[in-house]
């Protein structure tokens, strides 16, 4: 008997499910563990897997998501099957489903460090009495990954996927809190299932009793009534939602997702917090000005990394027309189009799919109360980054740096960390072609106060123009004690954190 206990996130555990693909092999040759890192483009992004729970054996795995060649987790390097044994530096082993998935979706902004094992190998591991733990030497490091659009994970909002699927809007019994659940969940034949109809449903993995107020096809939205939290879930093309039932939603809808070029008025949603654009359509970006959306706290672009964002929007988004714009998930950007620059003192985070190394100290400028910035450097134009004295001394606080084929030099890098010495958590990631015991003096100069760095670096050093010992590095700061070589060879090394 298969039991699915469903949470906020859509996230679910089966317990009792079989563990094991017949196809896998369980014969032991060597360990197989793997620290797989993914970093979502937005905080309600799939990963690309399921989240289960055997419980004869109390252990977690992950089976990934069918047809999804793209995802996260397949980048990453989980597999089916795998033992999930630390998440995020935590071994999760004793972890009930619920404590875990409560791991899982805690500050879901940051990267997910996941060590896994194959079944082979945690078998192995348990029959002898063997014990997980990080430092392992048998540890495979692979290579972080980063969603740069919806393409190549789903989210965990579905309204991102658009089907034919029917819904029933239901009033829950002792309640007044709407929410919308899907066909099958109500145990009742739909040929014999009415409006106005009282009927058991199950949620969470229990039955509640509640009255059917609606049928028909409806868009994914999030309704939030007084205290009360309810995901709604209803989907399908926007032209087909029932526009009773939609004034009835509308003033509750705080998040949006527009997946298809169907046009969607914002206005109808006064409250709308969050939006997300999945499609790239003039309409849609028209209408992101302040006097539309008022209320917005989050914005985000999943066009991927080389959809230029028009100027004029990313004005309207840079600007202090939305007082309460707090964070914002862009696609490529190219500052060079604007002679001047506005000023947003609201923005807390900006990610940026694709950007110049010149356009970050703009960005900075901009954003002067910026928490966080994660930027993919695709281009290197080899300018000089401008120095400007009054952006010397930012509050930024965590930087994300990462090019997965353009090499951040010293120079670009300790120019960018010229404007922001207040950084506390660094992650880098590039291809590097000098030593790395300059650069690490030059972040340990320039950075008072880092308390975290993590980093995943190709080396592009022949064998003897490298420091063959890491004790010299380990030794200029704290933070770069869990630098470790995870490949070498002739041509390159990786170092990364562990």
């Amino acid at each position: 008997m298969q039991l699915e206990f469903f949470s906020f996130s859509n996230h679910f555990f089966n317990i009792g499910l079989a563990a094991l693909d017949e196809s896998i092999n369980l014969a032991y040759t060597n360990d197989d563990i793997r620290l797989c890192i993914m970093q979502r483009a937005i905080p309600q992004q799939k990963i690309g897997v399921s989240l289960l729970y055997f419980a004869p054996k109390q252990f977690h795995y992950v089976k990934l998501t069918a047809d999804l060649p793209s995802s996260l987790a397949r980048r990453a390097g989980l597999k089916n099957y795998d033992r999930i044994i630390f998440l995020n530096g935590l071994n999760i082993e004793n972890d009930t489903h619920n404590k875990f998935y409560s791991r899982f979706d805690t500050t879901r902004h940051l990267p997910i460090q996941m060590l896994v094992c194959s079944p082979a190998t945690y078998t192995y591991y348990k029959t002898n009495k063997k014990q997980f733990h990080i430092n392992l030497p048998t540890i495979q490091h692979l290579t972080p990954v980063f969603a740069t659009s919806t393409s190549e994970s789903h989210t965990e909002i579905p309204a991102v996927s658009v089907d034919n699927d029917s819904f029933y809007a239901v009033r829950w019994e002792n309640s007044d809190i709407v929410s919308t659940v899907s066909q099958s969940a109500v145990f009742k034949s739909p040929e014999f299932t009415h409006v106005n109809d009282i009927c058991y449903i199950e949620t969470k993995g229990q039955y509640r009793k509640g009255q059917i107020i609606a049928k028909g096809l409806f868009l994914w939205i999030n309704i939030i009534q007084k205290e009360f939290h309810s995901f709604s879930g209803s989907r399908s093309d926007y032209n087909k939602v029932d526009p009773l039932l939609m004034n009835l939603y509308a003033p509750f809808v705080t998040r949006l997702i527009i997946p298809t070029n169907i046009y969607c008025d914002f206005k109808q949603f006064p409250n709308l917090h969050e939006l997300v654009l999945c499609i790239e359509n003039s309409k849609q970006f028209s209408q992101i000005q302040p006097d539309v959306i008022p209320n917005l706290t989050h914005l985000s672009f999943m066009l991927g990394s080389k959809f230029t964002l028009p100027m004029e929007l990313i004005w309207n988004v840079f600007s202090n027309g939305f007082s309460s714009l707090r964070q914002v998930n862009l696609s490529h950007i190219d500052v060079s189009l604007c002679r001047s620059w506005p000023t947003s003192p609201s923005l807390q985070f900006v990610s940026i799919l694709s950007c110049k190394p010149m356009d970050i100290p703009v960005i900075l400028a901009s954003c002067p109360c910026l928490q966080h910035l994660q930027v993919h450097i695709s281009l290197n134009d080899n300018d000089d980054i401008i120095i400007s004295s009054l952006l010397l001394n930012h509050p930024l606080r965590r930087l994300t740096l990462w090019s997965d084929y353009t090499e951040l030099t010293s120079d670009v890098i300790d120019s960018i960390l010229t404007y922001t010495p207040n950084i506390e958590c660094f992650y880098l990631q590039t291809i590097y072609s000098m030593s790395l015991i300059d650069l690490a003096h030059g972040l340990a100069n320039r950075l008072n106060y880092l308390s975290q760095f993590d980093c995943y670096i190709t080396e592009m050093l022949a064998r003897n123009c490298r420091i063959n010992n890491l004790t010299d590095l380990h030794q200029i700061h704290p933070c770069f004690y869990r630098i470790q070589v995870i490949e070498e060879n002739d041509d390159f090394r990786i170092l990364a954190t562990k």
